[in-house]
């Protein structure tokens, strides 16, 4: 069946293109409509005329039209957009990591001195330095030091625990004043990962309390030389006496160290029995250990590397615990 002139401006008005043109002999609809609308109707418009038996020739011309006219304005402006986003993304990204690793470092200094006047406070005095040089406000440094003063109260910690695949798990621990909230928004986060916090995590974390102890620059010489035959025997004595369950030697990648592991509510007993034995104590704390380690791919390290990266932009979140490791 041929279409007509008179049927096909019909047929046009139908679909609300109101003016048309003569284009090699055809008639062709003017584009007095947005970009985006115009790209519509027109894309209906060619398969229509398909359907009425018009020739391949005047479809083609109509989709090179709506082609010229949407698409480059389009993408001109879908792109910039892209850039922007990107750029955006990046600088809040890297604002984010400051903030954390800030938060990190408040929290170590504090395990130390909870003195928050850094007059009275070199370590604190010096980090409010680091953090004016990397651009960070004194309304973001003192944010972050009432929020970790208001750690110090356990009811304002919650640990969210959750499973991914292969029997891998995580817990997130968090600044929580409601518990159902933070956790839901974690929650938005983790699952676009493979995690699920709906899930118990028991079996695979035990929760212990960890005190770091400071070797003597001969016994870090000689844990590095051999590890093997560190004199370990009389700190396993130690940690008898001041009511720790194990002491292992443990290297960060810069220097050896002692690390006592105990009962999460023995820690302050143990910090002090420690202190009054002579040894100096650089950090303590309560974490999660996994008690079932997974071997995974170094694809899904690089999940749990994006996972960790959307985590830190959190300033809610504290720290989180993995129980994987690269499979051999």
């Amino acid at each position: 069946m041929k279409m007509t002139s008179r049927c096909l401006v019909n047929f046009h008005k139908y679909l609300g293109i109101k003016n048309f043109s003569v284009w090699h002999g055809k008639l062709v609809p003017l584009l007095n409509t947005s970009a985006s609308s115009s790209s519509i109707r027109l894309h209906h418009f060619a398969r229509s005329v398909r359907c009425f038996n018009l020739d391949t020739e005047s479809a083609l011309q109509i989709n090179c039209i709506r082609q010229i006219n949407s698409s480059s304005f389009l993408e001109a402006g879908h792109s910039k957009w892209q850039n922007i986003k990107h750029v955006k993304a990046a600088a809040d990204r890297e604002k984010g990591m400051k903030s954390n690793l800030l938060s990190r470092k408040l929290q170590f200094i504090f395990a130390k001195n909870p003195e928050i006047d850094p007059k009275l406070n070199t370590e604190l005095a010096n980090l409010i330095k680091w953090a004016r040089s990397n651009n960070l406000s004194n309304d973001v440094m003192n944010k972050a030091i009432d929020r970790q003063v208001k750690l110090q109260d356990p009811k304002c910690i919650s640990a969210f625990g959750g499973r991914g695949p292969s029997n891998t798990g995580v817990i997130i621990e968090c600044f929580a004043l409601k518990p159902h909230h933070t956790k839901s928004i974690i929650q938005s986060i983790v699952k676009k990962y493979g995690f699920n916090l709906n899930a118990s995590v028991d079996d695979l974390f035990e929760y212990k309390g960890i005190i770091d102890v400071e070797l003597s620059s001969e016994e870090s010489a000689a844990a590095r030389s051999d590890s093997e035959t560190f004199p370990l025997d009389k700190y396993i004595e130690m940690a008898i006496e001041v009511g720790a369950e194990e002491v292992t030697l443990e290297d960060d990648g810069e220097k050896p160290y002692l690390q006592f592991i105990c009962n999460p509510l023995e820690v302050p007993k143990v910090v002090k029995g420690l202190s009054a034995a002579g040894l100096s104590i650089v950090n303590n704390e309560k974490i999660y250990i996994p008690k079932v380690v997974v071997p995974v791919t170094s694809e899904f390290l690089e999940v749990v590397d994006k996972l960790t990266d959307k985590l830190d932009l959190n300033p809610d979140v504290i720290k989180y615990h993995f129980n994987v490791v690269p499979e051999s």
